[in-house]
């Protein structure tokens, strides 16, 4: 029997079949494969950036939400500053982006973060005071003003104020200037309505302050001072960086002139510094309340003016004698008669301080005649401690005054007005005791009068060419010219008296013009 192979036959309608499941096999691999990838891509969303100093603090969806709920939540901002809003802080940054990111922060939460780390902000003025180019000063130990040229206090020239408005500024301002001028003669100046001057009278040919304001709007930092008031801003520009000002309590026996000393000012700077008292007329009264502490004007008030007064030049008294009269022998032999002379002259004051002074004509209205007296004996003539004579030219301006200014001790009178290079003269007969330069003092000569009284003259254009140490000077005599050596700002001759040696056991140097 013959043996066969089975034959293998192929149904070829089964190919398809087998085919479509192969390719749907595929199919859903790959679909599945695109299904994942597309539950992996996210939809990009709109939202904003929150920077605090250049790095990114999250996102939120809404900028204005934000400002919204700062504004809530800092009412005590609000009624603090009297302000309608609230503001981010300087160094926050809110930049609208297209993220893909998912975390968007809470505005709560993007809030508290802010308020840790950043001060939020008003909306306000930033003035800018550049004294650059202004006529500052300071003081010496002597009370002298001296140019400022120290690096560092040079960087104090530019003072930045935070302001709600620029009207509180001004107001201020011209309050400070009221501090040195009146009223009436403020609102003359600016309206125009100074009367002119005949025979006698003032005028100010210019007022003002010595400074360049500028105003730059902003948001300032609630961390920073902000003035509100024109009030509190006054007493800063006044009183600088003294701090707190101080309350003194009248008691029973003060004067003006008490008060003032032992607070370490003069009258004018305790008037400026409680203007409600009017003038250094005014009556004080146990328990009176009064402000002190040492000025220190943020910016110089400059006021320029012309001048035309009549002075009483008073008559000197002259001893003639006569040997053949007794020793104790005395008699008026001309009486004397005080003088007046009408003098023009042009001032400019920095801060209410005389700063430099001219005389530009001088008129006799009334000629002064000395008091001759004749004595009897042989003896020279002896001065009595009563006796001085006036170390400059007549007529003459008092620039400033002995006693407290800026809080610092001036220990004589500043006499200006004869010009630089006029004479100096002894007030009384005596010993030179110094001649010699001092940073401070500049060219200055002192004398010991032999009498327990001592005089010094400082600023003199150089060292002196008429005297040396140990010569025998008469009153009246040339001992030096006027200038303007070491810590000056402008001709003038600073005079002293002293009950002793200068600066030597404690001792207190005296007001000069009690001596004349």
């Amino acid at each position: 029997m013959e043996s066969r192979e089975p034959e293998l036959k192929v149904n070829k309608s089964n190919k398809f079949p087998i085919l479509g499941v192969t390719i749907a096999f595929i199919l859903a691999l790959v679909i599945t494969y695109f299904k994942t990838d597309i539950k992996e891509i996210k939809t990009p969303v709109e939202a904003y950036r929150v920077y605090l100093k250049g790095e990114s603090i999250g996102l939120i969806n809404s900028e204005t939400e934000l400002y919204a709920y700062i504004n809530e939540k800092q009412q005590s901002l609000k009624e603090k500053y009297n302000v309608q809003n609230v503001y981010i802080p300087n160094d926050i940054n809110v930049v609208k982006d297209i993220t893909y990111e998912e975390n968007i922060e809470t505005i709560s939460d993007i809030y508290e973060e802010m308020n840790d780390k950043s001060p939020f902000t008003i909306k306000g003025y930033v003035v800018t005071i550049d004294k650059t180019n202004a006529e500052e000063y300071v003081n010496d130990e002597n009370g002298e003003k001296t140019e400022n040229e120290d690096e560092d206090e040079k960087t104090k020239k530019i003072v930045k104020i935070n302001v709600l408005d620029k009207d509180i500024y001004y107001e201020a301002a011209k309050k400070v200037l009221l501090s040195f001028v009146t009223e009436d003669e403020y609102n003359n100046y600016e309206n125009e309505t100074q009367k002119p001057i005949v025979d006698t009278g003032e005028i100010i040919e210019n007022l003002y302050i010595d400074a360049y304001t500028t105003f730059t709007e902003g948001y300032l930092p609630v961390n920073e001072k902000i003035y509100t008031t024109e009030e509190e801003l006054t007493e800063y520009l006044l009183f600088g960086d003294n701090g707190e000002m101080s309350t003194y309590t009248v008691q029973d026996g003060d004067t003006l002139e008490n008060v003032a000393s032992k607070n370490k000012m003069n009258i004018n700077e305790l008037l400026i510094a409680n203007p409600s008292l009017g003038s250094a007329n005014a009556l004080l009264y146990t328990g009176q309340k009064l402000t002190v502490g040492v000025l220190d004007p943020v910016f110089s008030t400059i006021e320029e003016k012309h001048k035309v007064e009549d002075q009483t030049i008073n008559y000197k008294t002259e001893y003639i004698y006569d040997n053949s009269k007794m020793i104790g022998y005395q008699s008026v032999q001309t009486q004397g008669v005080n003088g007046i002379t009408r003098v023009t002259q042009k001032i400019k004051s920095i801060n209410g301080e005389i700063s430099t002074a001219l005389i530009s004509n001088t008129e006799v209205i009334k000629p002064v005649i000395n008091e001759v007296i004749v004595k009897g004996g042989k003896q020279a003539p002896i001065v009595s401690a009563g006796n001085w004579g006036w170390p400059t030219n007549i007529p003459y301006i008092i620039s400033s005054s002995w006693g407290w200014r800026w809080g610092r001790m001036h220990y004589g009178v500043d006499i200006s007005g004869t010009g630089y290079g006029s004479p100096i003269y002894a007030a009384k007969d005596g010993i030179v005791t110094e001649v010699k330069y001092h940073y401070s003092f500049g060219n200055y000569v002192e004398i010991n009068h032999q009498n327990g009284y001592y005089t010094r003259y400082l600023h003199m254009a150089s060292l002196s060419r008429y005297v040396k140490v140990g010569d025998y000077v008469k009153m009246g005599q040339t001992i030096g010219d006027m200038g303007n050596s070491g810590s000056s700002q402008g001709t003038h001759l600073h005079f002293e008296i002293w009950p002793g040696k200068p600066y030597s056991n404690g001792i207190m140097s005296m007001n000069p013009l009690l001596f004349y």
